[in-house]
Formats: C-alpha cells, sequence, structure tokens
C-alpha cells in the first residue's frame, strides 16, 4: 500500500507540474517571426487573451500555424495533466484507507472453521 501512495504523490507532482508549463506555455504564446521580421513572444502581453480572438493568430507569419499548433499541443497536456492529478488522487485516497481500514478491519475479524 504504501509504495501505491508514493507512487501516486510522485505522479501527482508530475501533472501539477505538467499542468503548470502547459498553461503558462497557453498564457505566453508561441516564440515566433512577427510581422517586424523579429523572433518574440508576440502574444506575451496580452495576458492570454490572444486565446479567445483568432484573428490575432496571423500576427505570427513563421512558423506556419505555429499558433494553432501551440493552442493545441498545451491544451492537450493541460486536460491530461488535470485527468492525471485526478486519478493519482484517488489512487492517494484509496491506499491511504485501504491501509487503514485494512489494519483494523484484518485485527478484528476472527475465523472459525466448523468440522463436518
Amino acid at each position: 500500500m504504501l509504495s501505491s501512495v508514493l507512487a501516486a504523490l510522485i505522479g501527482i507532482a508530475g501533472s501539477g507540474y505538467c499542468v503548470i508549463v502547459a498553461a503558462l506555455g497557453l498564457a505566453e504564446g508561441p516564440l515566433c517571426l512577427d510581422s517586424f521580421g523579429q523572433w518574440n513572444y508576440t502574444f506575451a502581453s496580452t495576458e492570454g487573451q490572444y486565446l479567445l480572438d483568432t484573428s490575432t493568430w496571423s500576427q505570427c507569419t513563421e512558423p506556419k500555424h505555429v499558433v494553432e499548433w501551440n493552442v493545441s499541443l498545451f491544451s492537450i497536456l493541460l486536460a491530461l495533466g488535470g485527468i492525471e492529478f485526478i486519478l493519482c488522487l484517488i489512487q492517494v485516497i484509496n491506499g491511504v484507507l485501504g491501509g487503514i481500514c485494512g489494519f483494523c478491519c484484518s485485527r478484528q475479524q476472527v475465523r472459525t472453521c466448523m468440522k463436518m
């Protein structure tokens, strides 16, 4: 039980890291070549508002479709990180309750065998 709980706690830490990185990636936007010929984070100052206004995505000229790729990738990572967090949290709760209840119940159960 303890190893299962420890593995799930490591999974929670990993999923938390994944969610944070994905959220920051969505908020900052991609590194791209803008219309002035500069490589920079064009949408960094928009605080993620560029996600709702797809007409501004054309500000990134190179690489082609980098904003769509960035939004797709980090949205998928955000969703999967959230699912992983929920599953690992359920595993931690299951392991802790199984350890506590398994310890309590194993002491109280007395088995008697009947001979025929």
